[in-house]
């Protein structure tokens, strides 16, 4: 941003917004996401912006949640926040392959009509509240929403000029900010509780993370409410009250690009999720209290590994060589699962793990011997 509040990576392709119409910045960032134009309605999705798990290296990931499913005694996978279903697509395949077990349950849910992509199997609902009205298909399911809660539009504020906390206007057309009113008492009463400003420097930020909460807390609650339970898997770029970013984190993303947040639909717009706040709603609503980890050990813990073994050798176990293709894809698959581990990229997002009618799940540990403490961990919940 310049020192005028401009934001010169502003894309001219917007959608209809007027300059100078400035707004709270969650009403402009739910109308940049999810209005009749907004980006997640954008034919390309998610993927045609920025990468994360599901894009990066679906199979592993396909296999991992597979797995976490069965351990904790799950018949379905529900993905919410689905995107164009590519995660869907991987464990449909991988469950079709499979011999043995009955095939996991699959369904999708995104603000988009069902993707054209999916095998016929796995079911979709198009949007949130189709999902929640569908009781027995939250019944028995690992509900997974991965990087949902970071694009649940959510009120800024700004400590201004005499240490009052305010909320921030954004202009949608250009990303211009200024200052508007105190917030009102709940997301006042939620700052206070969970990122408290009192006190500090001019221009310190928060994200009032209240709407993410209340998503992820009307899904337990509706988990909650099913004969055999859920567990629910929140997975997002995430903080603890000990790790707050001072200036917030609000962030755009187009074209595989960091660029300035501006709510003008050209732009992916996200923040980081307060975790311990969404544990904490979540709990109130039925769910257990829960576990935050990061992806990089959960991962693991399901068998996923980079490292020295998993190297995938050039002959058979009779000794025979390997054909050249076979080995290719070896190697590439390694190198995705690195790049789900990677502590300073996917591997550092944070898994919120809980369950709603049913006990807490456990992960088992990783293998091998236990790494350093990671200091950019979210700390406890």
């Amino acid at each position: 941003m310049d020192v005028d509040g401009s934001h010169p990576q502003s894309d001219p392709r917007r959608v209809g917004v007027r300059p100078q119409d400035y707004a709270p910045w969650v009403t402009a960032w739910a109308d940049a996401l999810y209005g009749p134009a907004g980006f997640y309605r954008r034919p390309e999705g998610p993927a045609g912006h920025f990468r994360t798990a599901s894009h990066a290296a679906p199979g592993p990931l396909a296999r991992a949640l597979a797995r976490l499913a069965r351990q904790t005694g799950c018949s379905r996978v529900v993905d919410v926040g689905a995107g164009r279903g590519e995660l869907l697509v991987a464990l449909a395949a991988l469950e079709d392959a499979a011999d043995g077990p009955v095939p996991l349950g699959l369904h999708g849910c995104d603000v988009v009509p069902r993707p054209a992509t999916l095998p016929d199997r796995v079911g979709w609902s198009a949007g949130l509240q189709a999902l929640l009205a569908d009781l027995p298909l939250l019944d028995d399911a690992l509900v997974v929403g991965w990087e949902l809660l970071d694009v649940v539009p959510c009120p800024v504020v700004e400590v201004d000029g005499t240490g009052a906390v305010r909320e921030v206007l954004v202009d949608p057309a250009t990303g211009r900010e200024r200052l508007g009113d105190p917030p009102g008492p709940d997301d006042a009463a939620w700052l206070a509780r969970w990122w408290p400003l009192d006190g500090r420097p001019t221009g310190t930020r928060a994200e009032v993370g209240r709407p993410r909460d209340a998503l992820w807390s009307a899904l337990a609650a509706r988990c909650a409410a099913t004969p055999h339970g859920a567990v629910l898997l929140a997975v997002d770029y995430a903080h603890t009250a000990a790790t707050r970013p001072p200036a917030g984190s609000l962030a755009g993303y187009r074209g595989g690009l960091l660029v300035d947040p501006v709510p003008d639909g050209s732009c992916d717009v996200t923040a980081h999720v307060a975790l311990d706040a969404v544990a904490a709603a979540a709990g109130a609503a039925g769910a257990s209290a829960g576990v935050v980890v990061r992806q990089r050990g959960a991962l693991r813990s399901l068998g996923l590994s980079a490292g020295p073994g998993a190297h995938p050798g050039s002959h058979d176990p009779s000794g025979a060589p390997l054909p050249a293709a076979t080995i290719l894809r070896a190697l590439a698959e390694r190198s995705a699962v690195a790049e789900l581990l990677d502590p300073d990229g996917l591997g550092g997002f944070s898994w919120l793990l809980s369950a709603a009618g049913r006990p807490q799940p456990v992960l088992p540990e990783p293998p091998g011997p236990p790494g350093p403490p990671d200091p950019r961990a979210p700390g406890p919940v």
